[in-house]
């Protein structure tokens, strides 16, 4: 009976096998696993609610040389002003070294700042009116700080891997969830005069193997992308957010911070993002084939490995 009972296993096995969707077996094999390329970029300014502050910018842009505004769009390295990220200045038109500082939890590398609850847990009360709070208590203080721009909400990882080392920053594992969480968070933040950045564009789901040219990368169709893991940064979008942080990992066999079809298409095109997007600290994997492809600032300007102040 055992030996009957094997040979029926075996046989029911060789059945499901044979009956596998193909699309199954293609996308296991990796076949279908790249990103269409989006070229060229879609203009900025389409947005009414932006043109005042598209007005003011070109009017600004106009007058500068193109080494200026590379200045403004590029780092200048790590540790190599008061915040994580600093930005070159432009002194005779008047325009200032931005700040761009962590985190989603509070001001990074600072006293008299407040420790706030982190980001999954103020999730678990899936309270508006807090999360709003929250943003607004961020923002005031990195507004005190001298920050420009705080590097949060994330709402990347969405959680897919329960250790991943950095779920604890989002808001919980529902898309939904961390949509409105982040949107309003970003609303409070941006009520204090700072811009707001939606992290980590898109689909970094685990800290092991996450940078350099051989970073992983997350292999998603398109449906299961704008159903899970695009859904906070659309809420983000909504809400106006100035900035967006492209990822370490690859998506689809692509660098995340030169993929066209991610950057180009969906965020900017899809989407209608009319803010600008940087890369995370490092993860520029190119140098004009990123720009073409969507990236706006590079972070923190040193190149593949930070230099700290030799580059």
């Amino acid at each position: 009976m055992v030996g009957l009972t094997s040979v029926l296993l075996l046989v029911g096995a060789a059945s499901l096998a044979a009956a596998a969707p193909t699309e199954l077996n293609i996308r296991q094999s990796g076949a279908s696993t790249t990103s269409p390329p989006w070229y060229p970029a879609p203009k900025g300014g389409t947005a009414a609610s932006w043109a005042t502050a598209y007005a003011k910018a070109q009017a600004l842009v106009l007058q500068m040389t193109l080494l200026e505004k590379v200045n403004i769009t590029t780092g200048t390295g790590w540790a190599m002003g008061p915040c994580v990220g600093n930005t070159g200045p432009v002194p005779r038109l008047g325009f200032p070294s931005l700040c761009l500082h962590d985190g989603p939890l509070g001001v990074r590398f600072a006293d008299k700042i407040t420790s706030w609850p982190a980001g999954i847990t103020i999730g678990g009360t899936w309270n508006k009116e807090l999360f709003h709070a929250r943003g607004v208590g961020l923002g005031s203080e990195f507004r005190a700080k001298g920050v420009h721009i705080a590097l949060g909400p994330a709402m990347g990882p969405l959680g897919r891997m329960p250790a991943a080392g950095r779920n604890w920053e989002g808001f919980g594992s529902d898309p939904y969830l961390q949509g409105i969480a982040s949107a309003e968070h970003i609303k409070g933040i941006q009520s204090q005069g700072v811009v707001a950045t939606a992290k980590h564009y898109i689909a970094n789901e685990q800290e092991h193997f996450r940078q350099g040219p051989g970073a992983i990368s997350s292999n998603i169709d398109d449906r299961t992308l704008h159903e899970v893991y695009l859904w906070p940064f659309q809420d983000s979008v909504k809400a106006g957010v100035g900035a967006v942080m492209c990822s370490y990992n690859r998506v689809n066999n692509s660098a995340a911070c030169q993929n066209s079809y991610l950057q180009n298409g969906i965020l900017k095109d899809e989407l209608g993002f009319q803010g600008f997007i940087m890369s995370d600290w490092l993860a520029q994997m190119s140098g004009v084939a990123s720009v073409l492809a969507g990236m706006d600032m590079t972070m923190p300007g040193d190149g593949l490995l930070r230099t700290f102040g030799q580059n």
